[in-house]
């Protein structure tokens, strides 16, 4: 492999390609589909509305982070239970990094799951919500990607980028702001 051919592959290209609105969309739609998840448990678990939201917008990014990892990580390997043990570790390991770092910075924990049975940790991870995770990891790599890949085809690329990149703003002004 040549230099020039070396250079070439360490380029971030998804950001200059058709995907581009793909992993605009994946990342918002993952990113409310995560805070709906968080929000709904957590809602009924204290029987009032809780809103897991770190933004104005009702959007974890966290979850919309690991729509732009997951089909780079599972782009050949699609078996699910594969899938759902891979990143069903992957949300365990990164909960707990997560976990130990907030409560190191902030001084406070901002979740807990030493009420759900299979906590580890103090309570700071969990089996099921690590399964739970897997299970939604499943439904994105093998179906809300593809329709989405698919949903762009249809409806071309210039109502696509528009929406999109509104969108995008949108979501970097409330990191702003």
């Amino acid at each position: 492999m040549t230099q020039a051919e070396k250079k070439h592959r360490l380029t971030p290209r998804i950001f200059f390609t058709e995907e581009f609105p793909i992993v605009i969309s994946d990342f918002i739609i993952c990113g409310f589909v995560g805070w709906s998840y968080e929000t709904i448990i957590t809602s009924v678990y204290f029987k009032e509305f809780v809103n897991r939201g770190v933004l104005p917008i009702p959007i974890l990014p966290i979850y919309g982070l690991f729509s732009l990892i997951l089909p780079f990580i599972f782009k050949r390997k699609h078996n699910p239970f594969f899938i759902i043990l891979l990143s069903g570790l992957a949300a365990t390991v990164f909960e707990l990094l997560g976990a130990y770092i907030t409560e190191a910075v902030l001084h406070e924990r901002l979740w807990t799951y030493e009420h759900w049975p299979l906590n580890f940790f103090g309570g700071r991870v969990s089996v099921i919500s690590s399964l739970i995770f897997g299970i939604l990891c499943v439904c994105y790599v093998k179906g809300f990607h593809p329709f989405s890949q698919f949903l762009q085809r249809k409806l071309g690329k210039g109502f696509l980028i528009g929406t999109y990149v509104l969108a995008f703003i949108l979501i970097a002004l409330c990191f702003i702001l």
